[in-house]
């Protein structure tokens, strides 16, 4: 990358995080390291306002440490995680914070996944899981919300890639960074 590349990534970062009250909350509790591949500081939140991608119930596949939780608790009525690799630190950031409309449903594989996912009704979906194996699995999962947004869409993660470039025509869709919603 080049030093432009790296000194504009910097600084949409820096403005992520001290423009929100309640990040800047995790760093003074939780300390920088809970936001390491956290889309939060991706232009996540402008992302939500500007797709206006809110309502009742969202699902959220893989939250690692709740961030984005949080930030989608603001737009749902409830968010409900589900995460293969289990992490007490987002429960510990979202009683911290207060934020009492996220459920975090930690399971053991797939077939626990599917299964949980399966006795939810929601209206939009948030794939952050394991990207490179489960992004095709994940998406059969949640598409019959009509929303789903994906982090990761970036050459880096080419099934990502591969499959939004299909749900283009199958709907539309919006991209921002690594950002990526796919609408019917």
């Amino acid at each position: 990358m080049s030093e432009l590349t790296n000194e504009k990534i910097f600084y949409e970062r820096f403005f992520a995080l001290h423009h929100d009250a309640q990040l800047i909350e995790v760093v003074k509790a939780f300390g920088i390291g809970v936001f390491r591949r956290s889309s939060v500081l991706e232009g996540f939140a402008t992302f939500l306002d500007e797709t206006n991608f809110r309502g009742e119930r969202c699902v959220e596949i893989g939250t690692c440490n709740g961030l984005t939780a949080v930030v989608l608790a603001r737009h749902f009525d409830e968010v409900v995680t589900i995460d293969v690799v289990p992490s007490d630190v987002k429960r510990g950031i979202a009683k911290h914070l207060g934020v009492k409309n996220i459920r975090f449903v930690d399971v053991r594989d797939n077939a626990e996944k599917a299964a949980a996912i399966e006795m939810l009704h929601f209206d939009g979906a948030y794939v952050d899981g394991d990207h490179a194996h489960d992004t095709e699995a994940d998406f059969a999962l949640v598409k019959h919300a009509g929303r789903v947004l994906f982090h990761e869409y970036w050459p880096a993660q080419p099934a990502v890639v591969a499959l939004v470039e299909r749900l283009r025509l199958q709907g539309r869709v919006v991209t921002q960074g690594k950002l990526a919603l796919w609408m019917i």
